[in-house]
């Protein structure tokens, strides 16, 4: 079986119930500076690096991820194949990882066929993820009952959720909490697989999110929906929000670069 997260990095994202956030991409250090210490704890695999399994890891193992090689659904090495950004005779180089990536982009480097360029997409993706992880913290805040949001504030959101043109019908959702902090999600018109990550302070504001992996189908339908978010509660009794992330960005930017 194909997980939530190696859907999502494979797939189109979908509209969420907020604005999508960019993710800029850097060029990762090689090492860590400063007391880089605190751990973030995944709840499932990260599936597309390898040996990126569940547990805790330091700062210093996250960084390491940046020199591992990206594997396809079937744990294969992965590669992506991109052209000289002048000579147009030199021949193309591949790249294996985000830190080999991300710098011939940022050299000019560039996916010349469309297969390149889908490869290229599942690189962006990935990439862009251990950006955020890279920045993840230990938070200072939490409003997460038991490190979770509960069935009524899942069912709540879903509600205000939209996949491409389909969304739920509040009167019909009906939500499960499954194994591996997976909540699935149903409906009339849709079901949705929403798969807890990690939690953290992912975007520095001194509150802990939820790392976010959704997957989404209309039933009796052949499309599917695929996004990486946070789960977010700012505030004591404020309502769950989901917050799509756009790892489309193209420029190095942040702590990491």
């Amino acid at each position: 079986m194909v997980s939530t997260l190696k859907m999502a990095v494979i797939g189109a994202g979908a509209a969420g119930a907020a604005g999508l956030v960019a993710v800029s991409q850097p060029i990762f250090k090689s090492e860590v500076s400063g007391d880089k210490s605190s751990a973030v704890c995944f709840k499932a695999d990260i599936d597309f690096f390898e040996g990126a399994s569940a547990r805790c890891y330091s700062q210093a193992e996250i960084v390491k991820l940046a020199d591992a090689p990206l594997v396809d659904r079937d744990g294969a090495k992965t590669v992506v194949s991109l052209s000289h950004p002048t000579e147009m005779s030199a021949p193309p180089k591949e790249y294996s990882t985000c830190r080999g990536y991300r710098e011939a982009r940022l050299d000019g480097w560039y996916a010349l066929t469309s297969a390149d360029m889908r490869r290229e997409a599942y690189f962006i993706r990935a990439c862009g993820l251990l950006a955020l992880l890279n920045e993840a913290q230990a938070a200072e805040h939490s409003y997460f009952d038991n490190g979770s949001p509960s069935e009524e504030e899942i069912s709540a959101l879903a509600g205000a959720m939209t996949f491409g043109e389909a969304r739920f019908d509040p009167e019909t959702v009906r939500v499960e909490k499954g194994q591996d902090h997976v909540w699935r999600v149903s409906g009339d018109a849709l079901s949705v697989d929403l798969q807890e990550i990690a939690n953290a302070d992912f975007d520095n504001d001194g509150v802990e999110e939820i790392l976010v992996f959704s997957a989404a189908s209309p039933q009796g339908g052949t499309a599917a929906f695929y996004e990486v978010g946070l789960f977010e509660k700012d505030a004591p009794g404020a309502a769950l929000a989901f917050t799509p992330l756009d790892f489309s960005a193209d420029a190095a930017a942040g702590a990491a670069g």
